[in-house]
């Protein structure tokens, strides 16, 4: 950030010397042209500094609320998987009961032979 305050600073400067050397206006209006520049210029990197030192607040404020609220935000999806384990274990065993169940009665099935389906 330092160096683009830095060019900043030079680049104002080579252009204040360049609108003196080469300004086709009278010695006061140039004066007057390159106050008003270096205000301009000043005001903003005064603005930009405040939006960066604004935009470096929201991010150490945007980290804490980050900190605070992902434990709370964890411990809350494990409960709820918790819960969901605790409501699916019996259904999941039931539909296991079935399906052996239903190979078992496969399983004791008379088979058809082949001859009997063709006719």
């Amino acid at each position: 950030m330092s160096n683009f305050i830095k060019g900043l600073a030079f680049g104002a400067a080579v252009g204040g010397a360049s609108g003196l050397l080469f300004a086709p206006r009278s010695g006061k209006e140039t004066q007057q042209m390159v106050g008003t520049y270096i205000d301009d210029v000043t005001d903003a990197t005064k603005e930009f500094n405040e939006s960066l030192q604004n935009f470096q607040q929201a991010v150490r404020e945007t980290q804490k609320t980050v900190q605070a609220t992902a434990p709370i935000v964890s411990t809350s999806i494990k409960k709820s998987v918790e819960a969901f384990k605790f409501q699916a274990e019996p259904r999941v065993a039931r539909i296991n009961e079935q399906v052996e169940q239903l190979q078992n009665h496969i399983a004791t099935l008379p088979v058809q032979s082949n001859e009997k389906n063709k006719k």
